[in-house]
């Protein structure tokens, strides 16, 4: 087996990993937050596409949070997809 990450992966490879992001707040606004986040470090670890979005809201007495975790997909990209 072979361990990897998505932006050490060799030209032609296809590769999978899995991110997270996390905020303050519960409502529309956090979830945007959240997935601008997201998509920012998929884009940084060189995804080409996310798979299987999780959302979690949790709201205790002291914190609200949102947090998303998705598996990230890593292609080459086609000019036709760039």
């Amino acid at each position: 087996m072979r361990i990897s990450t998505l932006s050490d992966r060799n030209p032609g490879e296809t590769e999978l990993g899995v991110v997270f992001a996390s905020t303050e707040g519960v409502d529309d606004s956090a979830f945007d937050r959240c997935l601008a986040m997201l998509s920012e470090k998929a884009e940084t670890i060189g995804a080409t596409a996310l798979l299987g979005l999780q959302v979690v809201q949790s709201q205790f007495q002291w914190s609200a949070r949102t947090s998303l975790v998705a598996t990230a997909y890593g292609a080459e990209r086609t000019p036709e997809h760039a």
